[in-house]
């Protein structure tokens, strides 16, 4: 079979409810030849049904399951990597399951890609990412906007530091070219998600595109792997504290010390022989953060120049780190 134009990853966990919806929105998507790459890691509801009902009404040339007969849970990194290890095109867009493409992301992001091609050069590793609108399990509308929702500036996605404490690329809304692919894989396990390392590694050896347009429908519920948004306004950060006046040191906690923290220690540790010396001393310092009395700690930070997009996270983080 001929290599297709574009490879769409698709590792699904328990996704029955809105698988159907989102391999939908790819179908409907207009474009080059594209072909679904998906695996079921372990699903205890309908999942692998399902997937393999589509693989059949799309045929082989659209659709590839990955075989998992010991119904193996690598987890997000584990199932990302053996679906990405398993594409061939120069073009690959991720997708979640519990998300919707609108018409015409496909097209979008793949223009991008190949306009980043002719300008940097095919061997050059670029990511390129969208903004989303928010919904809920209903599909009822939380936010016209992921970047304002969660208070991440998309413009923070060129500088290393920047983009070691947050990531403005969503899952679903991404698109790499085969250069990413050859330096990020495999995806350490100590890894929150597989969108915030490729474009950790696209900020690191090339370059992230992000282009402020919604063409995704990001589906927020229960069973969401990624948490709501941290402080993502005054008025929300004082009801939380109020409510619970550990709430804001937890949220910290899991942003920075379990997200934050141990990407930088596995970044650091792969490539820090081929980073610049500020760069590998800055994923040094937000490494090795939480061993680090207070003051050193804010310190790094400082130093460093660790901090969010958001004013108000920043100085919370300062405040109670």
């Amino acid at each position: 079979m001929a290599s297709p134009e574009i490879d769409i990853v698709l590792p699904c966990y328990n996704s029955a409810p809105w698988l159907d919806g989102m391999i939908e929105s790819i179908v409907a998507q207009d474009g080059p030849t594209w072909r679904i790459v998906a695996r079921d890691d372990g699903s205890k509801d309908a999942t692998g049904e399902l997937l393999t009902a589509w693989q059949s009404r799309l045929g082989a040339a659209r659709m590839v399951v990955l075989e998992n007969p010991l119904r193996q849970n690598l987890g997000i990194a584990g199932s990302f990597t053996a679906t990405l290890r398993e594409t061939s095109a120069q073009w690959i867009l991720t997708a979640d399951p519990d998300d919707i493409w609108l018409p015409g992301h496909l097209a979008r992001v793949v223009g991008a890609l190949q306009e980043a091609a002719l300008e940097l050069g095919a061997d050059v590793p670029v990511a390129v990412c969208t903004d989303a609108a928010v919904i809920d399990e209903q599909h009822n509308p939380i936010a016209d906007s992921y970047w304002h929702w969660a208070r991440n500036d998309p413009r923070r996605m060129r500088r290393l530091a920047d983009v070691a404490m947050e990531s403005a690329a969503l899952g679903s809304t991404m698109g790499v070219n085969r250069a990413v692919l050859d330096i990020a894989l495999p995806i350490p396990q100590e890894v929150d998600g597989q969108d915030w390392w490729l474009a950790l590694v696209a900020t690191a050896f090339g370059e992230v595109r992000a282009l402020e347009e919604v063409t995704v429908l990001y589906r927020r519920h229960t069973t969401n792997q990624s948490g709501a948004p941290f402080g993502s306004s005054f008025g929300n950060a004082v009801r939380r504290t109020v409510a619970d006046p550990g709430a804001a040191r937890k949220r910290l906690n899991r942003v920075l010390y379990e997200k934050a923290c141990p990407q930088a220690r596995a970044f650091v540790a792969r490539y820090g022989s081929r980073l610049s010396r500020n760069d590998a001393d800055m994923l040094t310092a937000l490494a090795e953060l939480r061993s680090q009395g207070p003051f050193a700690r804010r310190l790094s930070l400082v130093q460093h120049r660790l901090t969010f997009s958001s004013p108000l996270k920043s100085w919370a983080m300062l405040a109670l780190c």
